[in-house]
Parts: C-alpha cells; structure tokens; sequence
C-alpha cells in the first residue's frame, strides 16, 4: 500500500457484537467481549495479558471476562475505560492502519453511549488514527441506506433499543431515545417463559440467546413446525417444544418500542410528522425476528398511514454508514477532528 493514502475505516461498536470494514476491504466481526487471565498460571498457558471476542469466550474458564458495552454505555471507572481502550485500538489495528500515513474512522456506538461517552472512545482512538468521528449507531445506520431526510430509525441491539429522528445532519440527543428492551432482554424473557411451561427447566442465558438466534419469530410469523430444543428438567435430559414461548418473548419488546415511536414524532415538527410515520427503518439484530416489523406497523395504525422498512443486512449496515460517512466528510471538516499524532 503507498504510506500516502488515507485508510477509512467504519466501526459498529455493539453492545454484543462489533463490525469494522474499512475502504481497503477488510471486514471483521468481533463479538464485544475482552477478557484478562485470572492468575499468572492462566497468563502463562495463554501467552497474552488479553483475549478479545470468540478467543475469550472459548477460554472463559481462565478469563476474568468484561463486556464494556453491555447496558449501552461505558461504566465510568478507569478500568472500564482501559478495557473499552484495549477494544477499540483491537478492532481499529484489524484494519492495518500502520500502512498508512492518515487513517481516519467514524464509529458508530450505542445513542447514549455517543453522547455521554464521547471522550472515551476518542481517547481509545487516539495513537491508531489521524482523526475520528462518533455517531450514534441509527444514524449510521440511516446513512448507509441512503435515508436520512425525515426517517425514524429503530436499532434493536443486545443491550439497548435505540429509536432515533433523522433529517439530514447528525442527531440531537433529544432526538433519540433509548430503553432497555432489546435482545438481552427478550433472553431473560424466554428464559421466563420455558420456565413457567416447563416446571424446573434448566437454561443458561447463552441456551436462550442462542435459541433466539436461530428461530426468532412473532406470532405474525409463527414456523409451520414446532420448535423442539434440548435441556435438562431437574437434571433429566428433555427434548421439549418451546415455539410459544419465543413468540411471547420476542414480542415483550413490541408496546416499549411504539410508545417511544409515539413520542418522538409527536414531539417532531408537526410539518414532517407524515415523512417520519412513512419512512421508518428496523435496524440491529433484532431486526432479524420474523413478522416483527408488521406488528409495529399494526401498533402504530392509529397515527395513520405507517410504513416499516426492514433492513436486509443489519449485522454490517452501522460500520458501513460509517465508512460512508468517513469517505465523505470534506476535508476541512476531518481538521476540526484531528487526534493527537499516531
């Protein structure tokens, strides 16, 4: 690569998973997980003071394990701030930049933890970029679909649903809310639900997140075969039928996420109430739930004539409004920017 070049780079920092592709095309995902050795037995089997994503949760048992996103925002203690540091500078090196003499990323983060933890991400940033950008990742998202005159998005993530205004310049914090009615949530919901069914039913929050993932529907859009899983009832090993049990679980979130809708158009200038009611975007990995999209739309029926658009890639779609949004800042905006040299 020529050291003259200018590396862009888009960063999704998730609360569970996080992408990163840049303009020279890597692409990587990365759950959002680090962990540290436990003692100096596990440092030396493994060799490295930090583990990061699928390496960390395969080595868990020797780990001490973080998530610094896991409810939305960076806990405000220097060793969460370290960790988020040790994340961040990961996901950007995945990227190469020592290749390049200017390397500059947008990184798209959690609404609140955009706002609120704006110095700390920049201070991950700095010493692997020239220059960076944090914008919220419904903006990110609205960017990459090219849909950022009056729409309303909704990012369901792991930690944190974000509903968010968009008319044609970066957001506002009064214009986004964010709730914790996301798919964290939807776990602990099904973990609820089996249980009620199923007298001492034995689940782990991973059993539950992994089920969601694999056949995540509303009673919109209910399988034509039943959902059968394995686990343990008081210690015996069953195969059992949970398809009830994750409609009703996935659609928990449904009533949080309209009344906030609600809101945020209502509060809109009353002049683009309409553009907002037919351009909205469902984001995230809760996006993927089957029928959810259509039981918004009928929720929200009373406010007139509705449209949902669901998003066909919702895993990159934030890292690549980012990438977007870097190779289009003018130049002079990227000086305003500018980082402590690398």
């Amino acid at each position: 690569m020529a050291k003259d070049e200018t590396l862009y780079i888009g960063v999704d920092l998730g609360t569970f998973r996080s992408v990163m592709v840049s303009s020279a095309g890597h692409e990587e995902e990365l759950l959002t997980v680090i962990g540290t050795p436990k003692d100096a037995i596990a440092r030396n089997f493994l060799r490295r003071d930090v583990l990061f994503g699928e390496e960390a949760l395969k080595n868990r048992l020797a780990l001490d394990l973080y998530r610094p996103l896991q409810h939305g925002v960076i806990k405000d203690s220097q060793e969460d701030k370290k960790f988020i540091a040790h994340f961040i500078h990961h996901m950007i090196e995945l990227a190469s930049p020592e290749e390049y003499d200017n390397v500059v990323a947008v990184i798209g983060a959690p609404a609140e933890a955009s706002f609120v933890d704006k110095t700390a991400i920049f201070d991950a940033a700095a010493g692997s970029v020239n220059a960076c950008m944090i914008i919220s990742e419904p903006f990110a998202v609205a960017y990459a679909l090219d849909m950022i005159e009056h729409t309303l998005v909704i990012d369901i993530g792991a930690g944190t649903t974000d509903i968010c205004r968009v008319y044609g310049t970066i957001p506002e914090p009064e214009d986004q809310l964010h709730m914790a009615y996301a798919g964290d949530y939807i776990d602990d919901q099904l973990i609820q639900e089996i249980q009620k069914k199923y007298h001492g039913a034995q689940i782990t929050k991973d059993m539950a997140r992994r089920w969601k993932e694999e056949h995540s529907f509303t009673k919109a859009a209910m399988p034509k075969k039943p959902v059968l899983v394995d686990f343990s009832v008081e210690g015996k090993a069953m195969r059992l039928d949970i398809t009830d049990c994750i409609a009703s679980a996935c659609e928990t979130i449904i009533d949080p996420i309209v009344s906030n809708v609600k809101s945020l158009i209502s509060s809109a200038n009353p002049e683009y109430h309409n553009q907002f009611r037919q351009n909205m975007i469902l984001g995230g990995g809760g996006s993927g739930i089957k029928g959810l999209g259509s039981m918004i739309e009928g929720k929200l029926s009373d406010l007139g004539k509705v449209k949902v658009h669901t998003v066909d890639d919702p895993v990159k779609l934030g890292a690549l409004g980012g990438l977007r949004l870097s190779m289009e800042v003018p130049q002079d905006m990227w000086k305003n920017l500018t980082l402590s040299s690398r």
